[in-house]
Formats: C-alpha cells, structure tokens, sequence
C-alpha cells in the first residue's frame, strides 16, 4: 500500500475540456523550464494537502453544494512566481464569477471544518512550466477558455512526476 493511500493530497481545481487542454498546452512554446505535461494543466482553486480518504464524501457533498454558473476566462498573460521558479499563464483580468466561486469554495471548506493552508491571495494561473526562468514576453494571444467544469481531484506521485486524477467532476452550467 502506497503511504497516500488513507490521505491522498487532493485539490479543487477548473479542468479545461480536451480542446481547451490543446489550445493550453500550446502555450508552453512561450516559456522554457520542466513543461508540466499537457493532461495535468488546471487553474487551482483550493489545494487540500493530504486529506483522510474518509472525507471524501463531504469534498464531494462540497462541491455539490457550490453555486456555480458559466464563465469565460481569456488567458492572455504569461507571469512568474520566483520562489518555486514557475512560468505561468493567467487572465490579466479576472472575472467576477471566478472570485466568487473561489470564495465560496473556501467558505464552504471552512464551514465542513477541512483543515487548509492559509494562503497569502487568490491568483487563478495555470503552471506551464516549473524549475523555469522568467518568460521573455508577457503578453500573448488570448487562448479562450469557456469554463465547463469544477473538480476535486488527486495528485498521485509516480516516478514521471505527479499525476493528476480527477475523483469528481460538476459541470458549471
């Protein structure tokens, strides 16, 4: 039995359809780094850290519950976080809806007692590439990403790097 068996690391994430996946990945030619592989590509919004299997249920009745409704995000900017060397593609505008979820997630996370990381802010990105210098340019054509799916899923370590399988999925609309 591997040692994530009983608490697997698990996250909340938006999980582009295959098109969007493509037209995603695409974006990696910007950027230098260990390029994170195309089917692991998402936008992050609460990482969970190692959770006890038992709580799967309520993750799910949590996201369940979520007022959700469809939404447009424009990838358009290509950005750096220095401490974990990341290149990143994000919206250099975020919409409403998408803070809105995102609050209403860690509220809902917090009212079911699920033990979280604090973080400093929300900053919806999609990681192209680790270990990766700064991107030359950060501008780029906007890749449109009409936002179908919210899920929760578990990143399981393998000796190709983490692997990411998605355990529930709800559609926006």
């Amino acid at each position: 039995m591997n040692a994530g068996a009983d608490k697997p690391r698990l996250f909340y994430a938006l999980w582009p359809d295959a098109v969007t996946r493509t037209k995603l990945a695409g974006l990696q030619q910007h950027v230098s780094g260990r390029l994170m592989p195309a089917q692991n590509l998402h936008i992050t919004l609460a990482f969970l850290g190692n959770q006890p299997r038992a709580l799967l249920p309520l993750l799910e009745e949590v996201l369940h519950a979520l007022p959700l409704q469809t939404m447009q995000l424009d990838i358009d900017s290509l950005a750096y976080f220095n401490k974990p060397r990341v290149a990143w593609a994000g919206p250099s505008v975020v919409p409403q809806a998408l803070l809105n979820l995102q609050s209403d997630l860690m509220k809902a996370l917090e009212v079911a007692q699920i033990m979280l990381k604090p973080v400093a802010g929300f900053k919806p990105h999609i990681t192209l590439a680790r270990d990766a210098p700064p991107p030359l340019q950060q501008t780029i054509p906007p890749v449109e990403w009409k936002v179908g799916e919210i899920a929760l899923l578990e990143s399981v370590s393998s000796v190709q790097g983490a692997q990411y399988q998605v355990l529930v999925q709800r559609s926006l609309s």
